[in-house]
């Protein structure tokens, strides 16, 4: 297979399980947030429904009932509305003829739904006492349709750029052989010219500023070498010739410079055969492969935090819409009645939500978001390099504000589970490289959340050694077995199910502090629990340069 064809394949393949990987994580996505707000506005009609009636049901109106009962109606999708009493008498129902003729089972996510209509209910009480319950169904066949055509859509797009990337790849790889190429004709050309003393048009053309017309231009000045050469030793040749030829007389005189042409003649011969031992070292520089296969490496960082960033605004997108649902259907209320519970309701989310805490945070995830794509597009605006220029950097900053930071950016895969507790004790600036000390921090952290089942806690503190700063993550989880402790920073090894984890996370976690001078201690009690401690010291001893694997964040311990 020629090194075109591989170009082309490993270019196309990277892609392709690129795109896969997007499309899943994208789809799931889309399936979640489908899911949450559908059931999230089922249980807020429903709620809002059973307090509007509340009043009637107590006083036996049936004429509001059904007025009531009407408005909900008005609400997009919405299939059927009924109002029932506390032995489950319809006091008023109104909707399709096929909703109202199937007996209700509650849905409780989406995919439960088998008849296009999502079913819910909510009790009417007063206190602790029962009068009745509403149930409302919502059609969720729009949805549905929409998420296929999503799903279309992604597909046609990948298929697309699939096609785009071929034809890149095709491009790339003809222009990175083309080089080559003629290096490995113009090889084959002289080795055919020194059998036969034809250097004629054996130079090959020397195109752009890269490594390959380096060595095409070293390749032109050892055929030039190559032919003078084989000119002085026809030269020398003919000379030998013209003494043979010459007078009896002269053999004497001409013995001595016969010598010394022959011994020139052998050093040729020399020469002639360390220049060809320069070709193949050049044959063999021309073979080596591309270098691009690293870069992929180097981006796993940068967009590991970005998508943790988007992960959490993507939370409060839905918190915001949420929020705008509420107003309009306050704003979209007449009933003064109906008005004032759609406020109490309005002015409960807002308490609830810490909007103040989003919109501060809004900023800050966006301007992280921004920095981490422009360091993406800084590793590969060029192949020529080998790292990312700011990957060794230390910086002197306040471990404190490493650690939010770092809370932040994993606050979205731990906060449905984990209660997340912090202390900080007042610190000094230490010299630390932030990116590699955050990566560890995540690992920890992630660690610590899938270490946990159900909901538990997770406390992070930091404080001062001596000369070091000491930074642990406690867990309330499973714990980790006595056996499994001094295998922790080994690579590959996991304590986690099979295809949950990759064994990396600690062993290059390990890898990070150690750089910096530090060290990892872990405490570990089966059911109370885990520690990981991170110390590092206050000063860094001088040392050459670094060269970490930054692999994915998220990875197993």
């Amino acid at each position: 297979m020629s090194l075109r064809s591989k170009t082309i394949i490993g270019i196309a393949i990277i892609e392709a399980l690129l795109l896969i990987l997007l499309i899943s994580v994208t789809l799931s996505f889309m399936r979640s947030t489908i899911n949450d707000g559908l059931t999230k506005r089922a249980s807020t009609a429903a709620q809002l429904f059973a307090t509007t009636t509340k009043d009637a049901v107590l006083s036996y109106d049936l004429a509001s009932l059904d007025a009531f009962v009407t408005e909900v109606l008005t609400n997009p999708d919405m299939q059927y509305a009924r109002v029932l009493d506390a032995e489950g008498n319809v006091f008023s129902e109104k909707g399709t003829q096929e909703s109202l003729t199937k007996a209700f089972r509650l849905d409780k996510q989406v995919e439960d739904v088998d008849d296009n209509v999502f079913d819910t209910y909510a009790l009417i009480k007063e206190g602790d006492f029962i009068y009745g319950r509403v149930e409302i169904g919502i059609g969720v066949s729009g949805i549905q349709n929409s998420f296929q055509q999503v799903i279309r859509w992604t597909s046609g797009l990948a298929i697309t750029e699939m096609l785009l990337v071929a034809l890149f790849s095709f491009v790339l790889g003809t222009y990175l052989t083309r080089q080559i190429k003629s290096l490995v004709i113009g090889a084959k050309n002289i080795r055919k010219a020194v059998s036969d003393g034809n250097y004629d048009d054996i130079h090959i053309e020397e195109k752009g500023h890269d490594e390959l017309t380096e060595v095409a231009h070293s390749f032109n000045r050892l055929v030039d070498k190559l032919q003078l050469e084989h000119n002085k030793r026809e030269e020398y040749q003919r000379d030998l010739e013209n003494l043979n030829q010459s007078l009896e007389q002269r053999v004497e005189r001409r013995t001595k410079m016969l010598a010394d042409k022959n011994e020139q003649l052998q050093q040729t011969n020399q020469e002639l055969q360390a220049a060809q031992a320069q070709l193949l070292q050049a044959e063999k520089m021309s073979s080596l492969g591309q270098l691009a296969a690293g870069v992929a490496h180097e981006i796993n960082n940068p967009i590991g935090f970005v998508n943790s960033n988007l992960s959490s605004l993507s939370d409060y997108v839905s918190t915001y819409e949420q929020l705008v649902t509420q107003l309009q259907d306050y704003l979209g209320c007449k009933d003064a009645f109906e008005r004032r519970d759609k406020a109490y309701a309005l002015q409960d989310f807002l308490k609830d939500e810490d909007m103040e805490f989003i919109n501060n945070d809004i900023s800050e995830l966006v301007h992280e978001s921004i920095e981490g794509l422009t360091r993406v597009k800084d590793i590969v605006q060029s192949l020529k390099q080998f790292a990312r220029a700011d990957s060794n950097e230390m910086q002197y900053i306040n471990i404190n504000a490493c650690v939010e930071t770092t809370l932040k950016m994993v606050s979205n895969e731990l906060k449905y589970h984990c209660e997340i507790t912090t202390q900080f004790a007042e610190l000094p600036d230490a010299p630390v490289n932030v990116g590699k000390l955050t990566q560890v921090l995540t690992n920890l952290l992630v660690n610590a959340g899938h270490a946990i089942e159900g909901h538990g806690e997770i406390k992070v503190s930091t404080q001062l050694r001596d000369n070091h700063i000491a930074i642990a993550v406690q867990d309330n989880g499973k714990g980790i077995e006595k056996d499994h402790l001094n295998q922790l920073f080994d690579p590959f090894f996991t304590t986690k199910e099979e295809g949950v984890g990759t064994g990396l996370g600690l062993a290059i976690s390990y890898g990070i502090v150690q750089e910096h001078g530090g060290e990892i201690e872990v405490d570990s009690v089966i059911n109370e629990g885990t520690t990981f401690t991170v110390v590092l010291p206050l000063e860094q001893k001088e040392q050459g340069s670094t060269d970490l694997n930054e692999e994915t964040q998220h990875v197993s311990r």
